[in-house]
Formats: C-alpha cells, structure tokens, sequence
C-alpha cells in the first residue's frame, strides 16, 4: 500500500533489511485514507479484484484497505480478506541478492510487513477466510509456511476470470486444494477497468512479452495489447481521485502495437504516449519496462517519441530532463543467451548480442534515456567465462549513462526454469477444476 512518495527507487528499500531501513520507512507505510477509511491507493492488481469483486458482489460489499486499518472493516459480516503480494518473504530477485550482501539488520521489511499482517488479531476475532494472491505466492507454497501462517488458500496467476469462482466455491463450503495455480487468460476484453486510483499511478499498457524468455514469468505470456480507450479510462479514473501521475506497466513500452516479429509500430506508440502526456490531469510520466532491439529496428523511434514525454519525466541529471526505464540486459554471454532467451533479440540475432547492447545504449544516451540496466548472475549453468563476457560487455559500456543493478537468478514460479535451484512440487489442480 506504501508509495515511497511516489518513488519506485525509494519503494526498493522494502525489500532491504528492516532494521536498516524503518527508521526512514516507517513514514511511507502510514495509511493513506480516503474519508471513509478506504485506501486512497492500492497496487494496480487489487485495484484489478476490486473492480470484479464490485462487480459480482456490489460496491458496499467490497473494501480495498491498508493493512494497519483491518479492525476498521473485519467483523461478524466478513467472509474473507483477499491479500496482493508480491514478496511476502523476501525472496525475490531484489531481496534475495542485496539481504545476504549487506548481511545485518535482519529480515527483510516486506517480510516482516507480511507475517505482521497474517498474524493480525481480527484473524482470531473473527471466522474470516485468509486467501493470498499474487506473483509471490510461490514462495509461502515453497517455504511450507502457509499452515502456519493460517493461510487457507493461495492463488497464483491471472485471476480476473477465477476469483469470483474460486469464492464461491469457497461460499459454499466446498472443497478446495490449498493451491491453485489459475489459467492463463485468453479473452482479455473481460479485464475490468479499476475504479480507484492505482498506487504510483499504475495503468496497464501491455500485458505479457512472448519472448519466451526462460527465467520470466511476464516473458512467457502472449502478449497483449489493451486499447487506447481502456487505457485512457484508466488514466482518468487515476487522475480523477488525485493522482497526478501515469506509470506505464509493460513488459516492453516498444511493443505496444508491435507484429508478430516484435517489430515496433511507431504511430501507435505515438498515439499512445502522446494521449497520455496530453491528459491534463497528468503531470508526470513514468515508464516500467523496455527493450534495446527496437531502437535499433526502428532508428527514429525515439526521435518520435522522447519529445512527447521528457518534459514530463520526473528524472533529472545536471538540472536536465531524462527518460529512465528498467531494460534487463541481463548477461554478456552469447552461450546464456542463447540458451535461455534466444528470442531476447528478436527480429535480429542473439548472436550479436553484446553488440546489440553497446549500439542500443548509444541510441538511448543520444536521446537523453538512462536506463537501469538490471543483469542476472547464477543462472544455471553459468561458468567463468560467462561471467568474464559480462565483464567485457560492462567494459565495452564505459562512458555510458547508466546504471547498472546485478541481481542472483531466483526461480520464479511461472517461469520455465522455475524447478532450477529449489524443489518446489508442481500444482496437481489448476482453476479448470473449478
């Protein structure tokens, strides 16, 4: 629920060592009320239940809150309280490399944050269903602690199309499995737009890559491109209840509009960012995700778009304005590469790789993108001279403006190498069960 003043860089220390970073978080996880006690923001993906759970139940039988105000609104009437989450136990890809490195100041604040809330008294006061969802469910699964934690369901996966189903089951009184990993979804015309605003401003431009991309779960998911009328819907809604800013969610902003081949479409990026930055509610422009390959296929491309949106980027450098985004690079080795994200490179060859990120860098600097370049070290398999040929890349870089974020291989649940490193058992039943 906490926004970190509206900073995803500050949001990061969430998943540091609690010890370390309450004294300077402790502000940030403070309830953000609307009037009636409601949370003013909430991530993206609740927003998303919310609006299907409206939908299906009424709006007095549905309330998005902030964790510290749960005795507020559980009582004899609640059936259940739904939990988003996307590291409970500080086990990802941040968490998981920068804890053990700093090596004190003890868990991880997330973590903490998390088991705080699952041990919250209004769990004893009241028979209420405890259901957790989000892309880090795996690790309560994995970590056998969902007995524990008095969990009685864990959800993974898309759930627009299952949740109202899954509780309704649920209602009733029949069984369920305590895991259920949903599938996947193919009509997404019955997404729901929120209905209140996202935390940071959230608005989902793209869904999944189809990259293919063997350590990511976004990566392994057709994408989808939702239209501009949905979209601008949503900036609306956000900006209606007092958020000023519109955080692009994409896997990759260049794909939006793109073919098969993942060939950029420039006018309908145009479109989109220009409809965005237009917006008179908006003030600023953040973008999650992007890719080098469509700067280099599409040389213009940023020549088209930069202007529609640097005077709205919250980033400065020397007093001047830059775009930042978070672009994976992720290693130097052709060898890795090509094994685990052979479509990486898409429509150009991964062979060329390397060079793919010296040029691709270039066009970005000349357009005053600074990206954050975010690399994995562990993948499995990896040797000395694949570690060596990151190094050589990094060297190849110097001069450049960016920035540069290692992060240890941790195997996501959806992800194709989700069985590399640990043991997690496999789902047996699935929502088609439903």
């Amino acid at each position: 629920m906490a926004t970190f003043g509206n900073s995803w860089m500050l949001a990061m220390m969430s998943t540091f060592p609690e010890a370390l970073v309450r004294p300077f978080a402790w502000r940030y996880l403070k309830p953000q009320d609307m009037p009636d006690g409601t949370a003013r923001l909430a991530p993206y993906g609740l927003r998303k239940i919310e609006s299907v759970l409206v939908e299906a139940y009424g709006e007095d039988s549905v309330a998005v809150v902030h964790p510290y105000n749960l005795e507020k609104f559980v009582g004899a009437d609640t059936e259940a309280v739904l939990v988003s989450t996307m590291d409970p136990l500080g086990l990802a890809y941040v968490s998981a490399t920068y804890n053990p490195l700093i090596g004190f100041g003890g868990e991880a604040l997330n973590r903490t944050e998390f088991v705080r809330l699952m041990r919250h008294r209004v769990f004893e006061k009241w028979r209420v269903k405890k259901v957790v969802g989000g892309f880090g469910v795996w690790q309560i699964r994995d970590a056998g602690l969902q007995e524990k934690l008095g969990i009685d369901l864990l959800v993974a996966g898309e759930c627009e199309e299952w949740i109202v189903p899954i509780l309704e089951k649920m209602r009733s009184g029949q069984p369920l499995p305590k895991y259920i990993r949903t599938v996947k979804l193919k009509e997404f015309t019955r997404v729901p737009l929120i209905r209140h605003a996202a935390g940071f401003g959230a608005v989902e431009i793209t869904r999944g890559c189809g990259r293919r991309c063997q350590f990511c779960s976004p990566d392994f998911r057709t994408k989808y491109d939702f239209p501009l009328q949905h979209i601008m819907s949503e900036v609306e809604v956000n900006v209606r209840n007092g958020c000023d800013s519109a955080f692009l969610v994409t896997e990759d902003i260049f794909l939006y509009g793109s073919d098969a081949r993942f060939n950029p479409n420039p006018s309908r990026l145009k479109q989109l960012l220009g409809a965005i930055a237009g917006h008179k509610g908006v003030s600023e422009i953040a973008i999650s995700h992007a890719s080098l390959v469509p700067v280099l296929v599409a040389p213009d491309l940023l020549d088209e778009i930069t202007p529609l949106i640097i005077d709205k980027s919250h980033y400065r450098k020397g007093g001047k304005r830059f775009v930042g985004v978070d672009v994976g690079i992720e290693s130097g080795s052709v060898r890795l590469m090509k094994r685990y994200m052979n479509g990486k490179a898409y429509p150009l060859r991964i062979e060329d790789w390397p060079e793919i990120v010296v040029q691709g860098t270039g066009v970005f600097n000349d357009h005053l993108w600074y990206p954050m370049y975010t690399f994995i070290l562990g993948l499995p398999g990896e040797t000395e001279e694949d570690v060596l040929a990151t190094l050589e890349l990094f060297d190849r870089l110097k001069g450049s403006v960016v920035f540069y974020v290692p992060l240890l291989f941790v195997p996501l649940e959806e992800a194709i190498l989700r069985s590399a490193g640990r043991n997690g058992g496999r789902c047996s039943r699935d929502a088609r069960a439903l």
